[in-house]
């Protein structure tokens, strides 16, 4: 029998092998096979009751199944993922999951690897019993071929952006028996089943180094480096038929990789997955590493669960706007409240009957102003509380805007039972994660999302409680109502009302199930609690007997009438008598009625001789105000208003107005109740204090304009950076004359020509934008939708009585439409960079805009040409947290982090600015320092020096000090610290084992006079390139120290540099801070000294190599070393040139103090810290030249603009491009059809060439080169060719060469054999064609079948020759004949070409040694792109395979748009918005270099990106129907290291987050 025989007779013996499973199934698929096979897809086994801490998921291999791989002998009770684990102590928290699919090899199948990946991959994103949003970290466990499955799963994850949950979920993977890298017995099984008909291409991925095994092999290393990776590997041979063998040797399947651990199993193939029992010891083997792992789980959501949770509050409270504000309105309302009151409300059987009822119900309670409804709210507040009830509260607030809303309350009540509830709290922010900005919205929109689609579908275990006072202060009442009813209705909600209204008014019929409790207060009910009252403030009252005091309390009570307001009101009046005679005389005199009480107030307050006119404005303050003023706030003002200095408002309170004003325990000035401030807006009711409403806001409107337009709201001007203007920091009245100034606005008389006038000299001031800029940094954007209506409404008023006519109305109406403009076109531009507004908005904005025409202003930066306007503002974004004060500041390529004085420490991502983890130091945090290598932080405070691993995000050392820390460095790798301390130490240690390798005193060894002048350092600084440490000490020279030798270095000074004299005392001013160039090698030292110069000594020479006047108090170097950064005394911002110290650039601010200053890692960023701000800041001047291209000038904006107006006419946008090789010229074909030229210098149209057909859009454009001929493509399948001549100063189009209606979708069209060939290549086929002016014919045709992607190209090196790229095979054909040179299987394309992805471009780079190829995801016009390099002598008629060059294989997956090449660099679009370039010198890994950015409104769009190069590297972009000419933008350049820095981080080298596990999560 020969071989094939054999094969064939071992078909049915190999069912039993290993490569099949023991249970295979039948031709026939019967139901009992498949139940012993398992279930198809994802199977739930087991979900823990309470908590879950993992999710675990079981994967077969070939030929196995869900169940029958992970059962031995098929016995049900030895199912060990489904009998043994659940019932495991250590597994009881576990979810536990099976996957199964169709890998029997038996039956013919187009599915591979690849397939089933993505079918594990989906299964677990769309699992139902694995919440979406969950935090719970997943482990897959898979067995032979079904560890490549989750492997290959894996990278798909990181790869595509709709799974990125899933991959930061997983973090462990168990290998029993896989072959990473492919099995010999895969290749013998192939062989058998080549005899049977069908393909299974999943068998063949199984072969030892197939494309399968090399793409995983090739890409999971760069994504695994973060996970725990176990792999189990076989020791016992399997028998299967026609031998016996090991079926995955040991050096396929384990990894060597750092990360992973080995194991080894006594057991066969089939067996390292089943066991007998659970004491085999193959088991335990497992089953301990498997525990180990879910152990460690446990440890660290110990950890962290006090951290999520406050990450979750985080942000619910960024998302709500909502603090702690509901709890301060509590406690102010309980402290009123005296002991033993309201007792009478608990005791009503309505009250009780609302409380205990299994019923919903509303209870209503009414009564007459001042008659304690608050008060009793909050008693009902804290029986509720003291009966373990769930809670939430509302107090509406008349007199406070904010108070007073349907949104307010709205958003408060969500977010008080988000507080209550997990489950309700991942509603609301999985609600708010979807509409970011719903806290803004109109309340229907807050209704609708939060609580009728979110929170009142949930269903809570045990009923809720709403306690709502005042709700007659509410604006909506009548659409509020309707709410509360069907919260009722449709949840398990008791709600309490209070109003000075009934309830029937109110009643509707649309709800007739809902039982409403109406009750109304009566006087009788609270008599007992102003009995309390009275008893607890009779000691204030002049000293009567016993009797006496009991006549007059009975008095007061019974003139009461229950009403507490006017009982204190009473007791005030009773401080200021001393006699029974004069107690019993107030208490005839007093008027029963509140507003005789107010009157005989205001009488009093007429009569006093001093301080009238400031309780008169007092009381305006107080009574028109939108919100109630702090104390601090009212004093600044009230000296605006009166133009004098007041002493205390406290004290002007207590002396004139204690009896209508008071402060409350949050220092708010307040009414004391609705009904005052009523009767005080009656204008006729006093004649000195009555206010008349207009008038009153006409008052505050001015002074909030005086503030507003004064110099702590001055914009920043364009001025000399010598000089700069000095500004004050705001007062606390900054937060309200900007929020509420048009408030008052809209109620003034809009005839005022006073408030006309003020109105526009502030809004033709760069005051306007910084008010602007404040609104922004507040996040309330719709303030100024607010502001440009209320311009509007008081226009429009105006108008009615006056014309509407003049240059100050025209401002104003500018204005009022340009508001709500900045926020509907730039309003999250806005919100990231508030100081946009100064720089960036106004040249985008129409040249008539108020915005534009007084604000907009050119600039000098990188050259921008052909656009209307181009502008870009330095203050890329803020960060503000007013209850912080910030002390550090470091960077690392994707984070920067920011040490607080109250120890915390919050990481925000360099990329969005947004915060991704908070860690705690517990004391104030002084330093901070990433790794260089490692994921660590490093922080520093007054005594300890602490650790953090930034993957797991928990603490790993701690160091104590007994000094505090001046700098930290590492070494290279990470594997020492290195720390100067404040008493003259070096502490060194090791971050491997935690503890302190060495110490040194730099001043031990120096004697006498030089060791007392070297006493107490005031900063210091580590170069580790040279092994230096620079130390300050206070009006002495420079200490340099020698780390390597441990010995002094030398001193310097000022004067002379490297001083000979040890010790000598600074002869004009010391040094105060200092930094090393950042550069390899660089030998440089910056120092700033106290009478403003800055030095920079070269280390190595010892000599002053610049000096410049700086006023500098802290430095910091750019990691290239390029530039130098400075704050001076002013809290502006300088850069220099690190080499010259020629100034570069300033950054002028108003706010003084800058703490640090930081680099980030690419060099084009710098983030300030200074109060309770971080700023980063990106000025074009980062965005270095070389240095003979750089000016000497200085400015604060930064590029050029230019803003082209709107026209009438349709502009039809560009489709197409192409340019021309001397890089003159470049063409742009239309959607409307026609081919213009356009002029690279200046970006500006210089003619139209020719149309196609009017309307019909071109698609496509090439031009070759040595023929001038242009061939174009439109919609319609149509292709000409017209030959271009050049004249002296203009093209033209000699003739017609082709003109050719193909009838299908046109793929392709390529010109060649120097204009006489030229390839149509459309869907169905590919026709070659010979040109010229007057014929043309087809001399072959190859016809297409199958859909698949393709491309073709000129051979860079064979101009010959054509290459064809489809899938992963390329073929050689003959340019003149259309004739294949290569073989029938033409070149394999080896690599991580997946099938899946589609040959996007070919472009030959570096002079056409190199070809650049493409790849795309088919998921639409804008998915990622996959790089890869190959040599260009590789495509020869002779190559059978040929593979991408490693150098270049880290680019693979950080090219998002491909732009071109200009013959010495292959430019792309990264992933970061970055155009990037690679050239052929290139011998670094993961060695790119980066240009510039494009803004992100340029990238917004669904269509294609139209991006080329010209080879003059001019980079030409398609802006929809305008064209941007980026000039020299390739000459600037940063280079990126080991996947670039900061921003620009390798898309390959992705960091775990840290592991978050809600405390419910299931």
């Amino acid at each position: 029998m020969d071989l094939v025989e054999r094969h064939k007779s071992s078909i049915s013996r190999l069912n039993s092998s290993l490569l099949s499973r023991t249970h295979n199934r039948r031709d026939d698929n019967t139901e009992a096979a498949q139940d012993a096979k398992g279930a198809l897809g994802l199977d739930t086994l087991y979900i823990p009751e309470d908590t879950t801490i993992a999710d675990l998921v079981f994967v077969h291999g070939l030929g196995g199944g869900s169940r029958s791989t992970w059962t031995k002998n098929g016995e049900p009770s030895l199912y060990w993922p489904e009998k043994w684990l659940p019932n495991d102590p250590g597994f009881q928290d576990v979810r536990i999951h099976t996957f199964g699919y169709n890998s029997n090899w038996e039956k013919e199948s187009s599915l591979n690897i690849h397939d089933f990946s993505k079918s594990l991959l989906a299964s677990i994103h769309d699992c139902p019993s694995i919440p979406r949003a969950s935090y719970v970290p997943l482990i897959l466990v898979g067995h032979s071929m079904g560890g490549l499955e989750i492997k290959r799963a894996y990278i798909l994850a990181q790869q595509k952006e709709d799974f990125a949950s899933t991959a930061r979920r997983i973090h462990a993977m168990f290998f029993l028996a896989t072959p990473h890298r492919g099995a010999d017995l895969a290749q013998l099984l192939t062989k058998i089943l080549n005899v049977t008909s069908g393909q299974r291409p999943f068998v063949t991925d199984l072969h030892r180094n197939s494309l399968a095994t090399q793409s995983i092999n090739d890409e999971f290393p760069q994504y695994s480096r973060d996970l725990q990776l176990f792999s189990f590997y076989e020791t016992l041979p399997t028998s299967y038929g026609v031998g016996k063998s090991l079926v995955v040797d040991k050096d396929l399947a384990i990894l060597n990789y750092v990360n992973e651990r080995t194991a080894y199993l006594n057991a066969n193939h089939r067996d390292v997955c089943k066991y007998a029992n659970q004491n085999d010891p193959n088991y335990k083997t497992v089953r301990n590493a498997l525990a180990s792992t879910i152990d460690g789980f446990r440890a660290i959501q110990t950890v962290s669960k006090h951290q999520l949770d406050k990450d979750q509050r985080r942000r619910l409270d960024a998302y709500l706007r909502n603090q702690d504000a509901p709890e301060d309105d509590f406690m102010d309302v309980d402290s009123m409240r005296i002991s033993g009151s309201c007792e009478w409300l608990l005791q009503k059987k309505a009250f009780l009957d609302w409380r205990d009822s299994a019923n919903t119900q509303l209870y209503w309670i009414s009564a007459r102003p001042a008659t304690g409804k608050t008060v009793t709210s909050g008693k009902v507040i804290n029986h509720l509380r003291d009966l373990n009830k769930d809670c939430a509260f509302y107090f509406f607030n008349h007199g406070d805007r904010a108070k007073a809303t349907t949104q307010s309350f709205l958003l408060s009540i969500a977010w008080q039972m988000a507080i209550m509830h997990t489950k309700l709290l991942h509603i609301i922010l999985e609600v708010c994660e979807k509409d970011d900005d719903l806290s803004r919205a109109n309340y229907r929109t807050i209704w609708r999302k939060l609580f009728i689609e979110g929170l009142m579908k949930a269903r809570l275990v045990r009923p809720q409680y709403w306690v709502i006072d005042g709700l007659d202060e509410c604006r909506n009442v009548s659409d509020i109502i309707p709410m509360l009813m069907k919260v009722i209705e449709c949840c398990d909600v008791r709600i309490l009302v209070t109003s000075r209204d009934s309830f029937e008014p109110y009643r509707q019929s649309e709800h007739p199930g809902v039982h409403v409790i109406n009750e109304c207060i009566a006087a009788d009910d609270t008599r007992a609690d102003i009995a309390l009252y009275l008893k607890a403030n009779m000691n204030l009252l002049p000293s009567m007997n016993h009797e006496d005091s009991q006549i007059m309390s009975n008095k007061i009570l019974l003139k009461s009438a229950g009403c507490f307001l006017w009982v204190r009101l009473v007791l005030h009046e009773l401080k200021r008598v001393h006699t029974s005679a004069e107690i019993s005389q107030v208490l005839e005199d007093v008027p029963s009625g509140m507003n005789e009480l107010y009157s005989r107030i205001l009488n009093a307050m007429s009569a006093a001789p001093y301080g009238k006119v400031l309780s008169k404005a007092n009381l305006m303050w107080t009574v028109c105000s939108t919100r109630p003023l702090t104390t601090d706030e009212l004093l600044h003002a009230l000296q605006i208003d009166i133009k004098d200095s007041i002493d205390s408002v406290e004290r002007l309170i207590v002396s004139n107005c204690g009896q209508l004003v008071y402060v409350d325990s949050q220092s708010r000035v307040q009414i004391i109740h609705q009904t005052a401030r009523d009767y005080l807006l009656k204008a006729d009711v006093h004649p000195e204090f009555g206010i008349d409403r207009q008038l009153g806001h006409k008052r505050l409107a001015l002074s909030c304009l005086q503030y507003l337009s004064g110099n702590e709201m001055k914009g920043p001007r364009h001025r000399n950076l010598s000089f700069p203007n000095l500004v004050k920091e705001r007062s606390p009245f900054v937060a309200y004359a900007s929020r509420s100034i048009f408030d008052h606005v809209a109620h003034v008389d809009a005839t005022d020509d006073e408030v006309l006038s003020a109105l526009a000299k502030f809004m033709t001031s760069t005051h306007v934008l910084s008010w602007v800029e404040y609104i922004a940094r507040s996040s309330d954007l719709a303030r100024l939708v607010h502001a440009g209506k209320a311009l509007r409404s008081f226009l429009h008023k105006r108008s009615r009585d006056l014309s509407p006519l003049g240059k100050d109305i025209a401002l104003l109406n500018r204005w009022a439409t340009d508001l709500l403009r900045l926020v509907t076109k730039f309003g999250k531009e806005l919100l990231s960079s508030p100081s946009s507004i100064f720089h960036l908005i106004p040249p985008f904005c129409p040249p008539e805009s108020a915005p534009r025409k007084n604000f907009a202003a050119s600039t000098r930066g990188i050259t921008v040409m052909g656009l209307s306007t181009a502008e870009w503002d330095d203050c890329a974004s803020t960060i503000f947290e007013p209850t912080e004060q910030f002390h550090a500041l470091a960077c690392s390529d994707e984070s920067f982090a920011i040490g607080t004085f109250s120890g915390n420490i919050v990481m925000y991502s360099v990329e969005t600015c947004q915060e991704t983890q908070r860690l705690h130091h517990s004391e104030a945090v002084r330093l901070l320092r990433f790794g260089n290598t490692k994921q660590v932080l490093i922080a520093a405070g007054a005594r300890t020096v602490r650790v953090w691993d930034l993957i797991s995000n928990n603490q790993v050392w701690e160091f104590r000090t007994v000094q505090l820390c001046m700098s930290l460095a590492t070494t290279e790798g990470d594997e020492l610290l290195l720390g100067a301390l404040k008493n003259n130490t070096l502490l060194v240690w090791d971050l491997g084992l935690g503890t302190l390798r060495d110490s040194s005193n730099w001043t031990e060894n120096l004697e006498g006079h030089q060791a007392h002048t070297f006493r107490r350092p005031i900063a210091a600084a580590f170069c580790m390139d040279s092994y230096l440490l620079a130390v300050v000490y206070r009006g002495q020279d420079i200490l340099l120290w020698d780390l390597e030798e441990d010995v002094l270095h030398d001193t310097y000074n000022k004067v002379t540099g490297a001083s000979p004299i040890l010790g000598k005392r600074a002869a004009d001013a010391g040094a105060i801070a200092l930094t090393f160039n950042m550069a390899p090698d660089a030998n440089l030292l910056a120092a700033a000294y106290s009478d403003g110069d800055l030095v920079l000594f070269d280390t190595r020479g010892g000599h002053i190599k610049a000096l410049t006047a700086a006023n500098a108090q802290t430095l910091a170097s750019s990691p290239d070393g390029r530039t130098l950064a400075s704050g001076d005394g002013s809290g502006n911002l300088q850069l220099f040139d690190f080499e010259t110290l020629k100034l570069l650039y300033c950054i002028q601010s108003n706010e003084y103090g800058i703490k640090e200053l930081q680099f980030s890692s690419d060099n084009l960023q710098i983030l300030d810290i200074r109060g309770s701000r971080c700023r980063i800041w990106d000025p074009v001047a980062l965005v270095r030249q070389d240095a003979e291209d750089e000016s000497s000038d200085v400015s604060l904006l930064t590029a050029p603009h230019e803003v082209r107006m709107d026209m009438n006419e349709e502009i039809p946008s560009i489709t197409a491009l192409t340019c021309h090789e001397i890089g003159e010229v470049f063409f742009c074909g239309k959607e409307d059809g026609s081919i213009h030229m356009y002029e690279s210098r200046s970006g500006k149209h210089v003619q139209k060439l020719l149309s196609h057909a009017e309307g019909v859009a071109i698609i496509n454009l090439y031009l070759d080169e040595e023929s001038n001929t242009l061939c174009s493509t439109d919609s319609s399948s149509r292709v000409m060719a017209h030959t271009l001549v050049r004249q002296v100063k203009e093209w033209n189009v000699r003739g017609t060469v082709f003109d050719h209606r193909v009838g299908v979708s046109i793929n392709q069209v390529l010109c060649g054999s120097a204009g006489t060939r030229l390839l149509v290549s459309s869907t169905t086929s590919d026709t070659l064609w010979s040109v010229s002016n007057d014929m043309k014919e087809v001399i072959s045709t190859i016809p297409r079948q199958g859909g698949g992607a393709y491309r073709w190209t000129t051979h860079p090196l064979h101009k010959d020759q054509i290459l064809l790229i489809e899938s992963n095979v390329a073929q050689l054909y003959d340019w003149m004949t259309l004739s294949r040179l290569t073989n029938t299987e033409g070149i394999q394309l080896k690599g991580s070409v997946l099938p899946e992805l589609m040959i996007q471009s070919i472009t030959p780079c570096f002079n056409g040694s190199i070809i650049a190829t493409a790849f795309k995801e088919p998921l639409g016009p804008r998915a990622k792109s996959k790089l890869l390099l190959w040599n260009s002598s590789d495509f020869n008629v002779q190559t059978r395979s040929c593979v991408p060059i490693p150098r270049y294989h880290y680019l693979s997956d950080q090219v998002q748009v491909l732009i071109g090449s200009d013959g010495q660099k292959l430019v792309f679009l990264h992933g970061s918005r970055w155009v990037c370039s690679v050239d052929a010198q290139a011998r670094g890994m993961e060695h790119f270099i980066r240009h510039f950015f494009f803004p992100a409104d340029w990238l917004s769009t669904d269509a294609p990106l139209t991006i080329k190069i010209t080879k003059r590297s001019d980079i030409i972009f398609a802006k929809r129907d305008e064209i941007a000419v980026i000039k020299r933008g390739l000459e600037t350049s940063e280079r990126g290291l080991d996947g670039g820095v900061g921003k620009l981080s390798s898309l390959t080298d992705v960091r775990r987050p840290s592991l978050q596990v809600p405390e419910d999560a299931r």
